[in-house]
Formats: structure tokens, sequence, C-alpha cells
């Protein structure tokens, strides 16, 4: 089934969740690719009052086509074409509390895995591991499928009337990973297969004059086998002229000595007319090298820096909305040893394509 025709059918099961009323209807689609990949998205997403309660129901399809290369000393890997699918499922509600005060819970399910890197590596540890029989440790090793599940609850005070919001949310989520692999003397030795992540996040909204606002916020993360992440986000809207909004964001993320993190964007939108703007991003961000938490340490990715530029178009009418944007990124890793590093086709530099198309209706 095509992405077009899946993204039809998403729109028809997430609107046949409400039946009639009044609410927000809103499909997209995302294409990003390089040399070595393709992924594609498509999402449905409705919200609509019921009662007191705001209910947001979430659906979604991904797809990466890859080419597996392994690096050339490799004898055990071999080229592989590969597609993998992953679905999600997410529910959402809200309620107010008085005039000053929001509840929301949520959840939601993902059937496979999350990303690029997680098939990447899945089929590198398959290859290498699956036909070692007779091997100590072999009885570990499993053709996993990946799997998320997720609880959340959060609460949003008005803490000074149409211009100071307070929001704190906690989640925990259970995921289920494709494991890493290892061998030496004593046999197989293989990687976690369940992972816990509870994160905790706190932000404040602010009107700081009639052409500023800002969001600050902050979050601590804590999953299994890991030290806690902490990470920190400032965003600023500048209303420049009636025409045109300058937006800035700036964050950090740290855990523990081994990682650290840092990103900048900045986006100018002019407004055209009523209906129609334009806009231009462009966005920095650089890391001291990533720890994957679902596998060894073999497959941590080196030191990265990532900059991308994107122009868009967003179109709003009183009943419909839509967005178009295309962005390109050139990412740079830190060389490593070409005739020791079994991960230099996953870890190398590459240019990244992304076209997002996204409509929405008011129904």
């Amino acid at each position: 089934m095509s992405l077009i025709r899946y993204t039809s059918c998403l729109l028809a099961v997430t609107a046949a969740e409400f039946g009639y009323g009044q609410g927000i209807l809103e499909a997209s689609f995302e294409r990003l690719d390089n040399d070595l990949f393709e992924i594609r998205l498509a999402s449905a997403q409705a919200t609509q009052s019921i009662s007191d309660w705001t209910v947001q129901t979430s659906i979604s399809r991904s797809e990466f086509d890859l080419d597996f290369i392994p690096a050339e000393f490799d004898f055990l890997g071999e080229p592989t074409p590969i597609d993998e699918t992953t679905h999600s499922l997410g529910f959402k509600v809200s309620k107010e509390l008085g005039e000053q005060r929001v509840i929301e819970l949520s959840t939601a399910y993902r059937d496979g895995f999350p990303n690029y890197r997680s098939v990447w590596l899945d089929t590198y540890f398959d290859q290498h591991f699956s036909p070692l029989e007779g091997v100590t440790g072999h009885e570990l090793y499993e053709n996993f499928k990946a799997s998320a599940a997720s609880l959340g609850a959060g609460m949003r005070w008005e803490y000074l009337p149409a211009s100071a919001f307070l929001s704190v949310y906690l989640t925990r989520i259970k995921d289920e990973v494709s494991p890493g692999y290892e061998i030496d003397f004593d046999g197989i030795t293989r990687g976690q297969t369940s992972l816990i992540t509870n994160a905790l996040s706190l932000s404040t909204e602010n009107v700081v004059t009639k052409r500023i606002r800002s969001l600050l916020s902050v979050s601590a993360v804590d999953t299994s086998e890991r030290e806690i992440r902490y990470s920190g986000e400032l965003a600023v809207n500048v209303s420049l002229n009636e025409a045109m909004v300058w937006r800035n964001r700036i964050g950090a993320t740290r855990e523990g000595s081994s990682f650290d993190a840092n990103f900048y964007e900045t986006t100018v939108e002019l407004q055209l007319n009523r209906a129609l703007a334009v806009y231009a991003t462009g966005r920095s961000y650089q890391d001291s090298g990533e720890i994957e938490n679902a596998l060894l340490f073999t497959t941590a990715a080196p030191e990265l820096t990532s900059d991308s530029v994107g122009i868009g178009l967003r179109l709003e009418t009183e009943s419909w909305q839509a967005k178009l944007f295309l962005s390109s990124t050139e990412s740079d890793y830190a060389e490593g040893n070409p005739d020791l590093d079994f991960f230099q086709n996953l870890y190398r530099d590459s240019d990244w394509t992304l076209l997002q198309l996204s409509i929405g209706n008011r129904f």
C-alpha cells in the first residue's frame, strides 16, 4: 500500500473515531533521504472536544528503505536491501480544572523500530551472530521485534492570566529494544532487551512584552543502566512588525561526563497576506558522541556536527491549514579508524533532504 493511500486510510479511521462534531483533523507526509536510505512517514491526528474533555488520537506509519553495506574488511557482513515498517498509535486527553488549570493524560504504543540506526544495527547483529550455532551463548540470540509503550500525566497552570503558564509532565516508557551482542573467549554476551525510562519535564511560557513571547523548559530523563540525562531549552519569538516574526531556539543536553550536546535554531517568517506566509529556517547541532542505550559500547556514534537550512510555505484559512517544507542537512562525523570501524557506513558523513507536507481541516 502506498503512503498516500495509507494516509487516506489514516484520515478515515481517525475521523471515524469521533463521528460528527467540531474538531481538527490533520494529515502529514514526510520523506527523508540520502544516498544510502529513504524514510517515509505518514501520520494523521484528530482533536475534538467531548463534553468538558479534549480528546486527541494519532496514528502513523513509518517505512525504512535502506541498503545495508558492511565495511570492506567485514567478511561476515553482506550488502542487503532492507524494508522495515513501524506503526504507532497514541491517545491524549485533557480537561480544564477551573479557569487556570488543565490536566493531561496520554498513552502510546509503537510496533517496530524507532529510527534508521536501530534498523541498521539489528541487521548487522543478525548477520554476525545468527550463524554462530554451537558457540557458547548463542541461545541468547533471537531475531528481535522492537516495540515501546508509554504512559504520561501532566498539568498546565495559568498562574498569570493570559501571560504566564507553568507546565509539568511525567512520562514512563517501556522499550523493547533489539539488543547488541559481543563475542569473546567466554562466548556470546547480549545487551539489554528491555529498557525503562522515567522522564520529568518542566516548562514556563511567558508573554514578556506585546511583541516577545518566551518558553523555557528543562527535563531529566532516567533510563535503565544509564546516568540521568539533563536537558534545557529556551525559545523566544519576536514580532518584528505586523508581517514578520523571528523565532529562536537554543538548547543543551548533558549526561554525566560522557555526553553533551547543544543546538541553535532560527526562523524568520513573513506574512504575505491574510492566508499565506513564507518562512526560512537554519539549525546547527553538535555533540560529543552519542550513547546508544540499547546496544553495547562498540556501537556508540562518534562526535557529530550537523547543519541544516530550509524554506517553507504556510497557508491558513478559516477552515483549512497546510504547510510545505523543504530542507537540506549536512552531517559530519569525527573520523575513526577505517580498518577497525565496523560501523563506518552507518556513521559516515552524508547530506540529507527532508520534504514535509501537512494538511489540516476544522470540522
